[in-house]
């Protein structure tokens, strides 16, 4: 039987990451290594959601959707994917600029990495005075010129 599933940290360094997460997230492990990012929902493989409480703890969120499949998911979401979990969600803090990001449809993805593309959406929970986010380009271009 399912019950709220509650996950274990899975957080990663990255070189324009800073401190917050682990503050937010109540870690005190003494490792001073800025932290990037925080894999709250995740089924990329090695890098699969860990289930850290009930009777379920220790199980991987890929052998959940395996094994409860639209139960786990819902009908819609397990119809459209099946037993591939569709989303990666998580945490950044970027307490550096990041790098330019660009992200296959899944056309492309399917193509050259055999996955589902990418698509995003943010939600900006904090930010510091003059911080900016930049999407797109600042004149048009043709995809020759990009």
């Amino acid at each position: 039987m399912l019950y709220p599933l509650l996950f274990k940290n899975n957080i990663y360094s990255k070189v324009w990451g800073g401190n917050l997460l682990k503050t937010l997230k109540g870690i005190s492990d003494g490792d001073t290594t800025p932290m990037g990012e925080s894999w709250e929902i995740s089924a990329v493989p090695g890098k699969e959601s860990v289930v850290g409480n009930g009777s379920l703890q220790g199980r991987k969120l890929n052998e959940l959707v395996t094994e409860y499949k639209e139960e786990l998911i819902g009908r819609t979401v397990y119809d459209m994917y099946g037993e591939t979990f569709p989303l990666l969600i998580k945490f950044i803090d970027a307490a550096k600029d990041l790098s330019i990001q660009v992200h296959p449809n899944d056309e492309m993805a399917k193509k050259y990495h055999d996955s589902f593309g990418k698509t995003e959406m943010w939600y900006i929970m904090d930010t510091k005075p003059g911080a900016k986010l930049y999407s797109g380009f600042k004149s048009l271009i043709s995809k020759y010129e990009y």
